[in-house]
């Protein structure tokens, strides 16, 4: 079996034992199954508290730590710290980096012949240029900030093997010569699966929003919609699930528009058991991003047998189709959110039949499939 270098992620340490969120744990448990040995190059955070966190406690992995950073401009720091760590590995057969993680374009500088793959999950240039919430002197700044570090990737895709998460950074490196293979990523697994065949839509609507809280994410396109459906549904309820800088906007917004009764925060919920009841419990998930690669969050609802309202974004439109298996509606558009929120909860038998063939169709889209056709073929020795 072969030896694999990984550039991805962010681990925590507690004593001497490191730890993973659940979704990354989820994949290298998958990942480590094909592999002898395997090294991860990974920034490594202090930590007290664990509840969150699964151990990492496979034999065949070994952790190559690097400064701990919260964003892009932390990173450079650490560059030189990533350099010390590749010069000093010891002989791998596969290194596999993610974009945008800082500084995976160095296994073409260290590894050019052996078998190199690049997996783009996002595009933060395309995310920055288009968010209509941030001024043209921040987006120049952001773009200005990430260009280098894109340029040095699609460098390194050269004689690498590229995957991307959706289709639309597919064409995107497709305009720039750099043939991918897109995939739908998911970290769902077998007991994630349910889905309740008489569900109960008689009582009062239960929407629900799980992911970041930036502005990108249109969060506040939802919250203004909800406020809308509630002239309708006035005992309607929205939980908010997640964190990030524009939290304190959202609960501010929500106090100004006097919903606070009928929205709930809460917080970054990384325990699957947890997630998936509160998913059940729930009739409606409402995503509004701007840019996504393949929103895992999507196939989580509706593996649970929810109903989805979401921006036609990433790879949703190629897989999805609009009034069968979810409801597209447009970003930042408030008035169509809240008309679409009406038009499902108005009509009971819409919503069985949504949901029903969304859940049929993700029982392809699991964690075993996913990490299948990017590592089953390097495994030959």
């Amino acid at each position: 079996m072969k030896k694999l270098l990984i550039h991805t992620w962010t681990a925590y340490k507690c004593g001497e034992k490191y730890y993973l969120p659940y979704m990354h744990w989820v994949y290298l448990n998958e990942i480590q199954q094909y592999f002898s040995k395997i090294y991860i190059i990974i920034p490594v955070g202090n930590i007290k508290d664990t509840k969150d966190l699964i151990l990492i406690e496979f034999t065949n992995v070994e952790i190559l730590s690097v400064p701990f950073y919260s964003n892009y401009k932390g990173a450079i720091k650490t560059f030189f710290h990533y350099v010390k760590q590749y010069r000093n590995l010891p002989e791998i057969d596969v290194a596999y980096s993610r974009y945008p993680a800082p500084f995976g374009w160095l296994q073409k500088c260290y590894f050019n012949k052996k078998e190199r793959i690049i997996h783009f999950v996002g595009d933060p240039i395309d995310a920055a240029k288009n968010n209509p919430n941030f001024s043209k002197t921040k987006k120049r700044m952001l773009t200005t900030l990430f260009t280098p570090e894109n340029k040095l990737f699609e460098w390194a895709c050269k004689g690498a093997k590229v995957y991307t998460n959706g289709f639309q950074i597919t064409e995107m490196l497709k305009s720039k010569n750099i043939i991918a293979t897109p995939l739908i990523s998911s970290t769902l697994r077998e007991n994630d699966f349910y889905f309740e065949q008489n569900k109960d839509f008689s009582g009062d609507p239960k929407l629900i929003y799980i992911g970041y809280l930036r502005t990108a994410k249109g969060v506040e396109t939802i919250v203004k919609a909800f406020y809308k459906f509630l002239v309708i549904f006035p005992k309607a309820s929205l939980s908010i699930v997640g964190e990030g800088e524009y939290e304190l906007e959202l609960k501010k917004l929500v106090k100004e528009l006097n919903i606070e009764e009928n929205v709930v925060f809460y917080r970054f919920i990384d325990d699957r058991e947890r997630l998936n009841s509160l998913l059940r419990s729930h009739h409606l998930f409402c995503f509004g991003s701007l840019s996504e690669g393949s929103p895992r969050v999507i196939l989580e609802a509706m593996a649970n047998g929810l109903n989805v309202l979401s921006t036609p974004v990433g790879s949703l439109p190629s897989v999805f189709n609009d009034n069968e298996e979810l409801i597209f509606a447009d970003f930042n558009a408030v008035d169509e959110f809240s008309l679409q929120m009406k038009t499902l909860f108005d009509n009971v038998d819409l919503m069985n039949r949504l949901r029903l063939n969304a859940y049929n169709k993700v029982k392809d889209y699991t964690i075993e499939n996913f990490i299948k056709k990017i590592f089953e073929q390097k495994n030959n020795d």
